[in-house]
């Protein structure tokens, strides 16, 4: 959430020099409003140069496309519940799930032992939940 907040920060300081440069433009006098731009340059490039230097760039750069795209969201808990609950509960977020290979159900009312991420774990919007259906090899002792 940290990495969010400064991605938020940072896109904040660049709005507000770009509506300073707006305001340049508003001075009558073609000197200030040169040299107003240029330190307005000056500052965006220091600004972007401070937050790139100061994480792994594609950190960073991964940073600022979740705070343009939207964010992130919680996942939902999707255990114990059947394929299609799951898809209908998924099916109100920006959610998708992606079904394990090697669990694929064979009868429609197998319920969800596992899922990937957790719920309650903040994601990217738009990612993949993974999720695994009890199967016959994976029977707890007490139900056999």
């Amino acid at each position: 959430m940290k990495s969010l907040v400064r991605s938020w920060i940072a896109l904040a300081l660049v709005t507000g020099l770009l509506a300073y440069c707006v305001a340049a433009f508003g001075v009558n006098d073609a000197r200030t409003r040169s040299t107003l731009i240029g330190a307005l340059a000056s500052a965006v490039g220091s600004a972007v140069a401070f937050y790139f230097s100061t994480k792994s760039a594609d950190q960073a750069r991964q940073d600022v496309i979740t705070a343009l795209a939207g964010g992130t969201e919680v996942v939902p808990d999707v255990t114990g519940k059947t394929e299609d609950e799951a898809v209908r509960i998924l099916g109100r977020t920006s959610l998708k799930m992606e079904i394990a290979p090697e669990s694929r159900p064979a009868d429609p009312s197998a319920s969800i032992t596992t899922q990937d991420p957790a719920a309650g774990a903040y994601v990217q919007k738009g990612s993949s939940v993974r999720v695994a259906f009890q199967t016959e090899n994976s029977q707890s002792p007490a139900s056999q």
